[in-house]
């Protein structure tokens, strides 16, 4: 059903002709002459009015006076306020008191269409994101999702996070594995998340890190220092890139799994830990252990719960609601704080070239990119009202180069040729490097590295 549109206008004339306006463009109508009765309206509908469009100056309830009823009775709604070129000044203060945007008259219908359109779009955007938090509940702070498969880990998630055992969470880069470890904390009712990354640390280090030391056990321990297990005692300890430990700690771990308990470097005698161990890594661990790197036992100790986050490119229908709270999270950082962050026109959001732009991009860096693309816009441009200008170079050259593989067809290429412009053009996107094509590709390196001595590619517009 189209959305319902309330026009408040006194002057008659300009009330019928914005009401046209709008219907025609597919919009229902609500029209009224003067703000009581628009507002009795609204207490009294059981419609779901999606905007509200008032005139500022108005005999009996000011367009002011209404903005605030309707902030106090239907939040949700925004409204667009209509003012005089001599009033400006108020219009600005409505918008910094909570309205969305505002038109000086004279405004042509193209204008107001897009003003429209903008509080329409956010209004749409805000109820996803408030189904995706609702969603997520108190217990899952971050996963903010729409899509199924991350609706379904976030259900997975609530049924096993109070369970003692390892959970091992798979997925690339970026992906937001560790927001899924401290979902699970969160939701555990455990006391500290300890948090390491075992790629971080030289070997002589992490074994220390993980599980302390005594003193005098090696030069420079001039003291006894608890490990990270001691410190997740009671607690949830992550494991992040748990691929990278080292050969020689895998041991270890595994008995601190197994039998529940630690020994520091240089003691004598095992400490016992309630430690819930959860690790992610972004290596295929099976192949691991068939090379090898990772111990089988240790593999499956781990991997007594297995969760799998999906790349951003397979759920498109998240990156709306994760460009909005993003979008909040980083006009608050900036100190904004207020829609009027966008500018004069108060807006607040994506347009839809930007948000088409946003679904084009393959995302390589997956959430984590997201996330510094729409942090650096609004860093960059101090606006709260992102247009597709705004967004990252890499992400505009990317929508031109998938319109000319798109396009492919209208020049007649063979499915040979489309395949090769299309393996060259994931290629320029991630900068030549072949590990991350091929995962974007669905290919394992092998086959690619073939495919590009096949098509002569490997010179130097597919180099490294």
């Amino acid at each position: 059903m189209a959305e319902l549109i309330v026009l408040v206008e006194d002057d008659r004339e300009l009330r019928g002709f914005l009401g046209e306006v709008l219907e025609s463009a597919g919009y229902r109508v609500a029209a009224f002459g003067d703000g009581w009765r628009a507002l009795q309206a609204l207490e009294s509908s059981a419609a779901e009015v999606d905007l509200v469009i008032t005139d500022l100056r108005m005999p009996g309830l000011s367009g002011e006076e209404l903005l605030d009823q309707v902030r106090r009775l239907r939040p949700e709604i925004h409204v667009i306020v209509i003012t005089a070129f001599g009033s400006i000044d108020s219009a600005i203060a409505l918008v910094k008191a909570g309205a969305y945007d505002y038109l000086t008259k004279p405004f042509g219908s193209d204008e107001l269409l897009l003003s429209v359109e903008r509080a329409l779009e956010a209004s749409r955007l805000r109820r996803q994101l408030a189904e995706a938090r609702r969603g997520a509940l108190v217990n899952f702070p971050g996963l903010v999702a729409v899509s199924r498969p991350m609706v379904q880990l976030r259900e997975i998630v609530g049924r096993i996070a109070v369970s003692p055992f390892p959970v091992l969470i798979t997925g690339e880069t970026g992906t937001g594995k560790e927001l899924v470890a401290r979902a699970i904390h969160h939701a555990s009712g455990r006391k500290a998340f300890v948090a390491v990354n075992c790629a971080a640390l030289p070997e002589n280090l992490l074994e220390s890190e993980l599980f302390g030391h005594e003193k005098g056990a090696f030069t420079g321990a001039d003291r006894d220092k608890p490990g990270l297990f001691e410190e997740a005692d009671g607690g949830t300890l992550f494991l992040d890139e748990v691929g990278e430990l080292p050969r020689s700690l895998q041991p270890k771990l595994l008995r601190a799994l197994e039998e529940g308990e630690i020994r520091r470097v240089g003691a004598l005698r095992p400490r016992r830990v309630d430690v819930r161990v959860v690790a992610a890594t972004n290596r295929d661990l099976e192949r691991e252990v068939e090379e090898g790197r990772f111990r089988e036992d240790l593999y499956w100790r781990l991997n007594v719960v297995a969760l799998h986050v999906p790349p951003l490119r397979e759920r498109l229908e998240d990156i709306p609601v994760l460009a909005q709270y993003f979008l909040e999270r980083a006009v608050g950082r900036e100190g904004s704080g207020s829609t009027a962050a966008g500018g004069p026109e108060g807006a607040f959001g994506l347009s839809s070239e930007a948000l088409a732009l946003l679904k084009a991009y393959p995302w390589p860096g997956n959430v984590r990119e997201l996330r510094n693309a729409l942090e650096g816009a609004v860093a960059l441009t101090g606006k709260s009202w992102i247009e597709a200008a705004d967004l990252p170079a890499r992400i505009r050259d990317t929508a031109v180069g998938l319109a000319k593989v798109a396009g492919a067809a209208e020049h007649r290429l063979s499915l040979r040729e489309l395949e090769r412009e299309y393996i060259l053009e994931v290629l320029r996107q991630v900068a030549g490097n072949k590990s991350r094509a091929a995962e974007i590709l669905g290919m394992d390196r092998k086959t690619l590295y073939r495919k590009l001595a096949e098509y002569r590619l490997e010179g130097d517009e597919a180099e490294t």
